[in-house]
């Protein structure tokens, strides 16, 4: 999945539940990188058209939010948007929501729940 050039300055992200906007988690280091890394290998496919995004991601570096990406696990689409997102790729992209990587980003975001 594409993400912005600008992910190696990511520090930290905010994992944060849509709907009730419940931010769930905040990934550090080591865990920060391994989670964009797994963004970054779920392959692309077609959205569909319904477009209703149940998590988000915020990155951040020292100094401010970098970007900010919305996953719809229904429809294979992610909204990327942020300050470091070039105007031309603030934009719904297209990921196979279905795909191994992608199913264990869903599994780490719901891990994170409250019970």
């Amino acid at each position: 999945m594409f993400l912005p050039e600008e992910r190696e300055r990511a520090a930290l992200i905010e994992v944060v539940r849509l709907g009730d906007d419940q931010l769930v988690a905040i990934w550090e280091g080591d865990s920060a990188r391994s989670a964009l890394d797994l963004i970054a290998s779920v392959p692309y496919e077609e959205i569909s058209r319904c477009f209703v995004p149940g998590w988000m991601i915020r990155a951040h570096d020292g100094a401010g939010p970098l970007f900010e990406i919305e996953f719809c696990f229904r429809c294979d689409g992610a909204l990327l948007r942020g300050p470091v997102v070039p105007e031309d790729q603030r934009m719904i992209h297209g990921f196979a929501a279905q795909s191994a990587q992608a199913q264990e980003l869903l599994a780490r975001f719901r891990s994170e729940e409250p019970a």
